[in-house]
């Protein structure tokens, strides 16, 4: 049976063990730093390297979760993002993306790139053929966007980049491969930040980018070099992380539309964020996940009502089993100017909401209560 044939669940459950360490349910961590091998291309040869067996088991169960030939494991998301662009961009390469999208993707391309003789144009994806120049090589887009919760017509910015040639990147963070799988749609990269709903703790900080066999071997070469390495047990308690994947995501998609639903119709609520991509594309299979959206009315005191939750976490991580909640503008984009927050909608009363894995009644309940304690 190919995995093509598998549920998800099962794959969870068994992907990656043919480089399990030990006879154990679950596989040892090799904690050795480096091992005596026939040759040095025989792995496990250096930690360092990324190819102990811990890791060996980890990218194997991540490249098939996600579609792709190959995957490697880093230690953050943002190791993803700078394996990806450190490897294949060149002094006077362009890139776009979209011009909302997570605080660490803009800081990354607009402030660190740029030192680099790289460039960006950030703009909505229905204005990237008027920015397209003959130096762009790279596009770059969130299946779901970062803070506003929305998900995106993946499909449309992989037919985009075919058309011209281009270098397509797919962070897949908000959705995991439970909702949506870009490399399907022709995407040459999906990258995420594993901290996230892949492993789903808040006890594992990692990243992860997969695609296909030529796609990731110039990648592997940088990824001995850049200091992108994960650690052996860090990819065991994300293996262990990923066992329940399909099980908490069913269950926050569930959540978070029953939560999203009972917002918008709170008297407080401006705007809520959460499902309907553009042009109801396949993108999205089984739902849209645990992240909504949610702009309150200016009556509404945001620092009291962030203050006021008893169950929610007023943190600015995202994806664990416990609900949390940010206010966008004082965390993933507290770098932009006032002016350019407004302009994008980035206000101090929108909020970023995660929603876990409780009864959707108590966290609707925690919300009512703090809404009526500020206002």
């Amino acid at each position: 049976m190919t995995s093509k044939t598998i549920d998800i669940n099962t794959l969870a459950q068994h992907g990656g063990s043919e480089f399990r360490v030990g006879r154990g349910l679950i596989g040892a961590v090799e904690r050795s730093v480096t091992f005596s091998t026939p040759t040095l291309q025989e792995p496990p040869v250096y930690s360092r390297l990324g190819n102990t067996n811990n890791h060996r088991e980890l990218e194997s169960m991540l490249a098939t979760l996600e579609g792709g030939d190959e995957a490697i494991a880093v230690n953050s998301g943002m190791s993803a993002l700078t394996l990806l662009f450190f490897t294949l961009a060149r002094p006077g390469d362009h890139v776009l993306c979209p011009d909302i999208c997570y605080g660490g993707t803009n800081n990354f391309l607009a402030k660190v790139l740029t030192h680099w003789g790289v460039t960006t144009t950030f703009a909505p994806i229905s204005e990237w053929n008027k920015a397209l120049t003959p130096k762009t090589k790279f596009v770059i887009c969130e299946s779901i966007s970062n803070p506003f919760c929305i998900p995106q017509d993946i499909a449309s910015v992989s037919s985009f980049a075919k058309r011209h040639n281009l270098i397509s990147i797919c962070d897949n963070t908000f959705a995991s491969p439970v909702l949506c799988k870009p490399l399907k749609f022709g995407f040459d990269y999906v990258m995420e930040s594993a901290t996230k709903f892949l492993n789903g703790h808040a006890d594992v900080i990692a990243g992860m980018v997969s695609g296909s066999r030529a796609a990731i071997a110039p990648l592997r070469t940088s990824h001995s070099y850049l200091g992108t390495f994960l650690p052996p047990d860090q990819c065991s308690m994300l293996l262990r992380g990923i066992r329940t994947l399909k099980l908490r995501v069913d269950q926050h998609s569930r959540n978070a539309k029953a939560v999203s639903e009972s917002l918008k119709v709170m008297p407080e609520v401006e705007k809520v964020y959460y499902g309907t991509p553009p042009n109801k594309d396949l993108s999205f299979t089984e739902g849209f996940g645990g992240m909504i959206g949610v702009v309150f009315k200016k009556s509404v005191s945001m620092e009291a009502f962030m203050r006021g939750f008893k169950l929610i976490k007023d943190v600015p991580s995202l994806g664990s089993t416990e609900s949390t909640a940010t206010v966008p503008a004082f965390t993933t984009n507290w770098f932009m100017s006032e002016e350019e927050r407004k302009k994008f909608g980035i206000e101090s009363h929108l909020v970023r909401f995660s929603i876990g894995l409780e009864n959707p009644n108590d966290l609707i309940a925690d919300i009512r209560q703090s809404l009526n304690h500020s206002s």
